[in-house]
């Protein structure tokens, strides 16, 4: 297409050499799709804008030409071909609203606290790996909650390090969540930094175990297992793991397609450290996810994903949890619902460690669901 070689010329190139990567694979793209963003994406003008740099393109550069969201598949597209290099995108929004945060505050003190907290949290995670959606959440309700303890120790006229047990308790007794600073609260006191202050216990989130697994749940498992609809092999495969397997979505959008197999016409999956047996139901819906790789149009046209189950709208990403939930919603499905039901169930018929590696849950909680399940009707 003309217009491709007109943005990436041999000045451009000169200027940025890998941005040939970019052009090269915009010439193999479809010439209609090309067309269409042209006139109407936001996508070209960020090409433009790339090419239009008087040096190599960064990440910082992507981050002054529109919102994450805005620029986050043109930013995929760009780490795909060599571009730019991988970034932890998760794990830098965390960094930016975190850094936001600590300079408001209005007490040096404070600011200073907050910043070691957050380096410590991040020097001890388990893996490097990137950043998971599920931990970017939980990083961010973290903050959150510590920056409004902050507020209301400065507005009872104290700090982090001189707040006394008092405040700490009349701020907690209106927060649900309040647990979720008890991490803070803790590595303050063994660093000094703050007086031993007995951290808010935990009150749970509200979650209850078990209950009927529902009419709309059950119909959509019905659809999905017997009726002949044209309902895709991932969606049929999305709502068996959620009704049956207590699997939240979550963890469902993240599926690797090499977690599934067919052995001897049995399909099975693999959830966490466990390989699972599904219903002979599901061997074509696995064979049709094995047999290739899923159509999926993104910045720079339309490709194969075969790395997800359930691939997103970024190279190399799948798809968001809320955007299978509201699939799922959609069939039918309560996710929620779902989850509590046959988790219960499956707790009642496998041993808590196994219901642990399996849902990705801490062994103490499998036990508690456990006790939950065989102790308290209201939970059968």
């Amino acid at each position: 297409m003309d217009a491709v070689s007109e943005v990436f010329d041999g000045a451009t190139l000169r200027r940025q050499p890998l941005l040939a990567r970019l052009r090269d694979h915009l010439d193999t793209a479809d010439p209609a799709y090309l067309l269409t963003i042209k006139k109407k994406s936001n996508v070209w003008r960020l090409f433009v804008q790339i090419a239009a740099l008087p040096r190599p393109v960064t990440h910082a550069d992507l981050d002054g030409l529109g919102t994450p969201r805005s620029v986050s598949q043109v930013r995929s597209l760009l780490v795909a071909v060599g571009v730019l290099p991988p970034r932890d995108e998760y794990a830098f929004a965390v960094e930016r609203l975190a850094a936001d945060a600590v300079a408001a505050l209005p007490h040096r003190e404070d600011q200073l606290a907050l910043r070691r907290f957050l380096r410590w949290r991040q020097q001890h995670r388990r893996s490097d790996a990137p950043l998971t959606i599920s931990q970017a959440a939980n990083d961010r309700t973290e903050l959150r909650v510590i920056v409004d303890l902050i507020g209301a120790f400065n507005t009872a006229g104290a700090t982090v390090a001189t707040a006394d047990q008092a405040a700490l308790d009349a701020w907690a007794r209106g927060h649900q969540i309040a647990f979720r600073a008890r991490r803070f609260l803790t590595w303050s006191a063994r660093t000094g930094i703050t007086l031993q202050l007995a951290p808010p216990p935990h009150r749970g989130s509200g979650f209850r175990l078990g209950g009927d697994l529902g009419s709309g749940n059950e119909q959509a498992l019905h659809r999905v297992l017997i009726d002949a609809e044209e309902i895709p092999a991932r969606l049929r495969l999305a709502v068996l793991l959620t009704t049956v397997y207590a699997v939240r979505v979550h963890r469902i959008a993240g599926l690797h397609r090499d977690a599934l197999r067919l052995e001897e016409v049995i399909p099975r999956i693999r959830l966490g450290s466990i390989d699972v047996d599904l219903p002979a139901a599901a061997a074509p819906w696995v064979n049709a996810i094995l047999a290739g790789g899923m159509p999926k149009r993104r910045a720079g046209g339309a490709g194969r994903d075969d790395i997800w189950i359930f691939p997103g709208d970024r190279h190399g990403g799948h798809m968001l949890p809320s955007s299978l939930s509201t699939q799922l919603k959609q069939l039918g499905v309560s996710p929620v619902g779902a989850h509590q039901s046959s988790a219960a169930t499956l707790i009642t018929q496998m041993p808590p460690a196994v219901v642990a590696r399996l849902l990705g849950v801490r062994n103490s909680t499998a036990a508690k669901w456990q006790q939950l399940a065989g102790t308290d009707p209201a939970h059968r």
